[in-house]
């Protein structure tokens, strides 16, 4: 197909469909993926493009490149010279930001309707021509290890990687999303074009358009903007996960109260029925106020002042957690009521009414998440990039509704085993 034709458009879903359905999709010659979301509610547009490559895909050497490239994103093109963008979008009366993660990194601009092609233009230009001013480049330097400071200086921050790093060990998935103050002085801007270079192409790209929008319109304007981008190859497979093993790992920190965190290693999405199953019995375990250990930790024994259950997944590995904080000298008794409360979840299984409370839980934050134009084209370009295909949020919902109590107990029986946990506390020295 020439880069000029009318790419052919695809619906999908009907009005009567939760959101994000229907929306269209249309791939341009050069492999980017298009998805527009019609919502005349309000007149508002957001264009959110989403690159499939994160920090799994980097080199321990340039750990932390595609959130600095994030930073550098916003720096200028020939066109539209530093400062530009911010101004545009300012004027128009809109918003833009951006997200880096393990897997994606996604740029996003939202406006009213009538500028909709001008922030596209923009999107559009800093992908594929960023200026990467070397001054720049030296100043987000410095801002990026400001970002890793402050989150070394958070109990929150020290938990979760050293619950990743003793989970993960020195694989991939135990880097950190900002990299390391080391791998940051590697990156100059040879480094950092060569990465452009070889992520910010068609075949890894998804172009999601949500507001007061014709779709047709949509993507004829997105191909006139995004067409010229190079095709380049498909974004890679993750690498092979580790095989995690039980630990523990103590941090202290000099502050008042404790942070503990239990992680079990679960499928990633690969295995989507066993991710749904898990995704309700987090909920069951420890989300809201009538959640098995909100009720037995917070309401009868007043141990914490937080306790949550999570999952954490990944195309191929992920970790069901649970975290809390409590005074240092309740740590025993916390992780022993946490051990209680797993091993009857195992061993006696969930009831039906608390699976339904899940699932209306997690069905009601699906619609909630899904109310305006911003979050609309998160959900596209998210399941369209991690999933290949957006509707695979119907999977999702199809998975979770589909749970009941025994395929609970089947998915937590050979995983959450106290002495299956990975530990990690953080506390005062001598705790």
């Amino acid at each position: 197909m020439s880069r000029f034709q009318r790419p052919k458009l695809e619906w999908i879903g009907g009005s009567g469909e939760p959101s994000p359905a229907p929306f269209a999709r249309a791939r341009l010659a050069n492999g980017i993926r298009v998805l527009v979301r019609p919502n005349a509610a309000i007149p508002v547009v957001a264009v959110d493009c989403w690159i499939g490559v994160g920090t799994l895909q980097e080199t321990d050497d340039h750990a932390g490149i595609s959130h600095f490239l994030e930073h550098m994103f916003f720096k200028g093109t020939r066109r539209y010279p530093l400062g530009t963008m911010d101004r545009m979008v300012k004027e128009m009366g809109g918003y833009n930001n951006a997200a880096t993660s393990m897997e994606y990194t996604h740029y996003y601009i939202v406006a009213p309707a009538e500028h909709a092609w001008e922030a596209a233009d923009l999107l559009a230009d800093h992908l594929a021509d960023p200026s990467l001013p070397p001054d720049e480049l030296e100043r987000e330097r410095q801002v990026v290890k400001e970002e890793i400071r402050r989150k070394d200086d958070s109990p929150h921050g020290r938990l979760y990687t050293a619950l990743t790093e003793a989970a993960y060990g020195t694989t991939p998935y135990a880097r950190e999303v900002l990299g390391s103050p080391e791998s940051l002085d590697r990156i100059d801007p040879e480094v950092m074009r060569g990465w452009w270079r070889d992520n910010y192409t068609g075949e890894r790209i998804v172009v999601a358009i949500a507001g007061d929008v014709e779709a047709e319109v949509a993507v004829a304007e997105a191909a006139a903007r995004f067409g010229g981008l190079p095709e380049g190859a498909p974004r890679t497979k993750a690498p092979d996960p580790p095989q995690v093993m039980p630990s523990s790992v103590d941090v202290p920190m000099d502050v008042a109260q404790g942070y503990l965190a239990w992680g079990f290693p679960i499928p990633g999405r690969e295995d989507l029925d066993a991710l749904c199953a898990l995704e309700v019995a987090a909920t069951i375990l420890g989300d809201g106020e009538t959640s098995r250990l909100h009720r037995r930790l917070i309401d009868e024994l007043r141990l914490v002042t937080e306790i949550n259950a999570w999952t954490y997944g990944l195309d191929r590995a992920g970790l069901i957690g649970i975290s809390g904080v409590c005074a240092p000298d309740r740590r025993a008794a916390v992780e022993g009521e946490i051990a209680e409360i797993v091993d009857a979840a195992v061993r006696h299984g969930v009831s039906e009414t608390e699976v339904r409370r899940a699932q209306t839980i997690l069905t009601a934050d699906f619609a909630y998440e899904n109310e305006t134009n911003a979050a609309l084209t998160g959900t596209l370009g998210e399941f369209e990039t991690l999933y290949g295909a957006a509707e695979s949020y119907r999977d999702v919902l199809r998975g979770v509704a589909a749970v009941t109590p025994e395929r609970v107990r089947e998915a937590l029986e050979p995983r959450l085993s106290p002495d299956r946990a990975v530990r990690a506390w953080v506390g005062p020295d001598g705790a």
